[in-house]
């Protein structure tokens, strides 16, 4: 019996843990005894995944004692990292980094790496234009684990593993909508580190604020009954269209949001990594993601009167948008190397926030034309023919542990 002990130690986002945690979830229950430290707050959300849970405090002396005495009973022979950069950006308030991790426990140490830091040789773009090299954390492994969607379905080069997410529960819908006498439900889905402005810029602030209204915007302009379900901890704070029926829900748990994603016509969002995303595209929901490919001066346009109508009015504190592939945070040519050449890109469709038209057609055809719909759907099969292909995590993280 191999023995895992993960540390999903992030508190504003469940999407690493959700990761590792389809990882930890499909390793054979007779061949592998996992468990999970997490903040206080996921605790809950491991839980209802079936997880055990060791949940720390907020005092960083009590968690180093309390992870002692955790990796002296659960004698692991691997420490996983769910994210190793937000491993260490807990350290004010865990106590535990990488390096704590490396050096203090006699345990071979293993990292998702979701994003293949190394290709974007660890450089991250945000938004605004700032760039900031991070630490080469990963360095400190012993092993890397790479998921797939996001990352390719192809093996990966000695000391790291790919693997598919299986997102357990999630199997393909049939391609009609999902109830045709009524209008179509489009779901949001937002999390806490969306309203964080991790570089402290106005125009990340003034993004913020722009995003919601626009994607309203767009929805309006469509001029037909929609039922909107926006899953976050923030509401919309504007008039809603009449046409548009607004629901707010601040958290769900993982049943009951699998329920929301399984009945929804349309996913939209702002975020290419997102979970929801894969969730969405192993279910078979039409998902399309808004992103900004280049600088726009939208203050210069609406001053010379060259801005569109509807852009003046739903976001008229807009002053430069910057690109982005991950709203707020930026992340555009960061994401470029695992995206590249990516299969799982063909599985959703892709439109420019500000590409009116390219928006409107997107979400009329994901909504209402199954020519659209079942291309969506066979290139999706292809990809889980392709997942199929990849060795379960069982398998590869035996073959790997064999190999430390």
């Amino acid at each position: 019996m191999k023995r895992i002990l993960f540390f999903g130690l992030g508190h504003l986002s469940n999407g690493d843990i959700s990761i590792a945690a389809d990882f930890a979830r499909q390793l054979p229950a007779g061949e592998y005894e996992v468990g999970f430290v997490t903040a206080p707050s996921a605790a809950a959300y491991v839980r209802e995944l079936g997880l055990t849970v060791y949940p720390l405090g907020d005092v960083p002396e009590r968690n180093l004692e309390l992870t002692d005495q955790l990796v002296a009973d659960f004698r692991p022979d691997l420490l996983v990292a769910a994210d190793a950069f937000t491993l260490d950006y807990s350290t004010g308030w865990s106590g535990l980094s990488m390096s704590v991790l490396r050096h203090r426990y006699p345990v071979p140490l293993a990292s998702f790496d979701q994003y293949d830091y190394p290709a974007a040789d660890y450089m991250v773009d945000f938004y605004s234009g700032h760039r900031a090299r991070f630490p080469r954390l990963l360095t400190k492994c012993d092993l890397l684990i790479r998921n797939s969607p996001l990352n390719r379905p192809a093996p990966g080069e000695p000391g790291v593993i790919v693997t598919p997410m299986e997102c357990r529960g999630w199997s393909p819908l049939p391609v009609r909508r999902a109830r045709p006498d009524k209008p179509p439900t489009v779901l949001l889905v937002n999390s806490r580190w969306e309203d964080v402005n991790v570089v402290r810029s106005p125009p990340m602030s003034e993004l913020m604020a722009a995003m919601p209204r626009v994607i309203h915007s767009h929805l309006a302009a469509l001029g037909r009954p929609l039922r909107v379900v926006h899953v976050g901890p923030r509401r919309w704070d504007f008039p809603v269209a009449d046409q548009i029926d607004y629901r707010h829900v601040e958290k769900l748990s993982p049943p009951e949001f699998h329920a929301r994603l399984a009945g929804a016509d349309l996913f939209l969002t702002g975020n290419v990594v997102s979970v929801t995303l894969t969730q969405a595209v192993y279910s078979g929901v039409p998902s399309l993601v808004l992103r900004n490919p280049k600088t726009l001066d939208v203050g210069r346009l609406v001053r010379d009167g060259s801005a569109p109508a509807w852009l003046a009015d739903a976001a008229p504190g807009l002053s430069v948008a910057y690109p982005f592939r991950v709203f707020p945070w930026g992340w555009y040519e960061f994401l470029s190397p695992v995206l590249t050449d990516n299969p799982y890109v063909d599985c959703f469709h892709t439109a420019g926030m500000f590409e009116r038209r390219r928006v409107l057609e997107s979400l009329g055809a994901l909504l209402d034309d199954a020519t659209s719909r079942g291309v969506l759907r066979d290139r999706q099969d292809t990809l889980r023919r392709r997942l199929a292909q990849l060795p379960r995590p069982g398998e590869a993280l035996g073959a790997a542990l064999a190999a430390l």
